[in-house]
C-alpha cells in the first residue's frame, strides 16, 4: 500500500530489540520512531544522542498519535502491554517467545482486545517463532508427509567461556554448545591466543579441565573472535520428503546472524503491513508477503517473482 509519510511508530522497552528497532527504523525511509517507552528508573540512559530527541515515556498507557507500537518487553510482559496500548486503538506488534498451544492461547487473547478496541495486531513477529516459522513452513508445503529437523547453534555459554579465558596463553575465548543428530552434546571452543602460546597446551589444558570431562569437545585457535562473535546465532533446518515415487526432496536452510537484529527486522515488516490489516490478531503466516514489504512491494515484486 503506498504512503505518503513515514508509519509513527512506539517502541515499547529499550533492551537488545528495542534498542535494534530504533536503530533500524533510523534508517529506513518509510518508517519513524515517534514515542519510546521504558521504566522511569531507566531514563534516557544507554539512548544514543542520535534519538535523544524522541519523546520519552514511562507507562505505555501514555503512548497517543502513533500508527503503531512494537512491543519490545519479555514475553511474561508482552499481554499486559498489549492489552493497554490496544485500549487507544493503536495497532501493535509483538515478538513474544511461544510456541504449541501456548502461541494459539495467546494469539487468540490478543484477537479478542484487537476486535474489542477495533485495531490489529501481529503476534509472534520475531525470529522464533515467526521468520523461522514461515521457512519451516513453506518447505512443509513443498514436502507433504516429509520430516523436519532443525538444528540450532547457541550462543556463548558462560561458564565454559569463563573457563576457558582462565587458562594460561588464552587472550580470549567463546564455547558454544551444539546438538549432534544423536543428542549428543558437543562444546566447540574458539580461543585467541597470546603471542607464542602453544596451542596444544592449551587444548590439553582446556579438555583436562573438570568443566569439560565427560563432554565432547573440540578446541578451534582462531587469529580473532571478533569476526566470530558478529555471527551471533546460526541454525540448519533440514526437510526431507518422505516419497521416493515422484522424486526425491529434499530442502537444507542455513543461517548465521544477530538474532536481536533479525528479530527487529520482523518487527519492522510486520508494523509494514499493519495499515493493511483489519482487527484482529494475525501471525506471520497469515499476512501476504506483499504486504509486509510495505512501499516497496511493488520494487519487491519486479525483484524477486
Amino acid at each position: 500500500m503506498a504512503s505518503t509519510k513515514p508509519l509513527r511508530l512506539a517502541i515499547v522497552g529499550l533492551g537488545k530489540v528495542g534498542q535494534a528497532c530504533a536503530e533500524l527504523t533510523a534508517l529506513s525511509h518509510d518508517l519513524t520512531v515517534g514515542a519510546f517507552v521504558r521504566r522511569p528508573a531507566s531514563g534516557a540512559e544507554g539512548l544514543p544522542d542520535h534519538l535523544r530527541h524522541i519523546p520519552l515515556l514511562t507507562h505505555v498507557g501514555q503512548v497517543r498519535e502513533v500508527d503503531g507500537a512494537l512491543i519490545c518487553v519479555p514475553t511474561n510482559a508482552v499481554m499486559e502491554a498489549a492489552s493497554q496500548i490496544l485500549q487507544h486503538g493503536i495497532p501493535v506488534v509483538d515478538c513474544a517467545i511461544l510456541h504449541g498451544e501456548s502461541f494459539h492461547a495467546h494469539k487468540q487473547a490478543i484477537h479478542k482486545l484487537a476486535l474489542h478496541h477495533n485495531a490489529p495486531g501481529v503476534v509472534g513477529a520475531g525470529w522464533d517463532p515467526g521468520a523461522l516459522s514461515v521457512f519451516r513452513s513453506w518447505l512443509a508445503l513443498l514436502t507433504p508427509g516429509g520430516m523436519t529437523e532443525t538444528t540450532h547453534r547457541p550462543g556463548i555459554t558462560l561458564r565454559h567461556t569463563v573457563m576457558a579465558k582462565s587458562v594460561v596463553g588464552v587472550k580470549d575465548a567463546l564455547c558454544t554448545e551444539v546438538r549432534a543428530a544423536d543428542g549428543r552434546v558437543q562444546r566447540y571452543v574458539y580461543v585467541e591466543l597470546e603471542k607464542g602460546a602453544n596451542a596444544d597446551l592449551v587444548a590439553q589444558a582446556i579438555h583436562a579441565d573438570p568443566l569439560f570431562l565427560g563432554e565432547e569437545t573440540q578446541v578451534f585457535p582462531l587469529e580473532s573472535l571478533a569476526s566470530l562473535e558478529q555471527e551471533g546465532r546460526g541454525v540448519v533446518v533440514d526437510r526431507r520428503g518422505s516419497s521416493q515415487r515422484l522424486g526425491r526432496r529434499h530442502f537444507v536452510l542455513e543461517g548465521r546472524f544477530d538474532e536481536t537484529v533479525v528479530t527487529a527486522e520482523v518487527m519492522l515488516a510486520a508494523a509494514r503491513a499493519l495499515p493493511d490489516l483489519d482487527p484482529g490478531a494475525y501471525s506471520l503466516a497469515d499476512i501476504p508477503l506483499s504486504a509486509l514489504w510495505g512501499e516497496l512491494a511493488d520494487k519487491a515484486e519486479r525483484e524477486w517473482l
